[in-house]
């Protein structure tokens, strides 16, 4: 599994470099809008495996170097990527003016201070991957709720940026997704029970 992690980071690194490249070699002079879509797009991506990983992850597993590594990885490299876009995104729509991005955000929600709420959840974010990484043990034995009111708030963020608020290919793709990840977590859901009923069986 330590050669998973190895494969996810190579894959993650190789998919940013052409992020990042490819719409320069496309079309120079829409880049920006390029680079803030694809970046967005690598963040999900990693995000939504990540998501995927930690449903079947066993207590143990969130302090290992196997299963848990590698979704550790794949919850880094997706924020990782989550900051590049960022960067991108208020370097080329609001020329790193916070108060364009207020201006931005009022025009597209109705709600300019709503801004607050997506630099909210890039400390969230942060802060739980910096967790991870610095105290696994605590991390891994945290109360079942944090993790779970953070993934609701961030799928209800991801949610909203790629069904709500897009059109076209992106809004199935997150259709998709959000599809496949509800299957995933009943599924992981059953195997919980089902490993609970047959231990008070025993």
């Amino acid at each position: 599994m330590k050669q998973a992690a190895h494969a996810a980071i190579v894959i993650w690194a190789l998919l940013l470099a052409s992020a990042l490249a490819l719409p320069w070699l496309v079309d120079a002079d829409n880049a920006g809008d390029d680079l803030i879509r694809y970046t967005i797009r690598l963040s999900l991506s990693f995000y939504a495996a990540a998501l995927a990983l930690m449903l079947f992850l066993r207590p143990i597993e969130w302090t290992g170097v196997d299963r848990g590594g590698l979704t550790r990885w794949c919850w880094s490299l997706a924020w990782a990527a989550y900051l590049v876009h960022l960067a991108m995104a208020f370097h080329f729509y609001h020329g790193w003016s916070h108060a364009d991005a207020i201006r931005h955000t009022e025009e597209v929600s109705g709600f300019g201070p709503g801004i607050y709420i997506s630099h909210f959840f890039t400390l969230v974010w942060t802060l739980d991957v910096l967790l991870w990484w610095l105290w696994p043990t605590v991390y891994a034995s945290r109360p079942i709720w944090i993790g779970r009111t953070l993934h609701a708030f961030m799928v209800f963020i991801a949610f909203n940026g790629t069904v709500i608020y897009e059109t076209g290919p992106i809004r199935a793709a997150g259709i998709i997704v959000s599809i496949a990840l509800a299957i995933l977590w009943f599924f992981s859901r059953q195997k919980l029970y089902s490993a609970i009923t047959s231990k008070a069986d025993s």
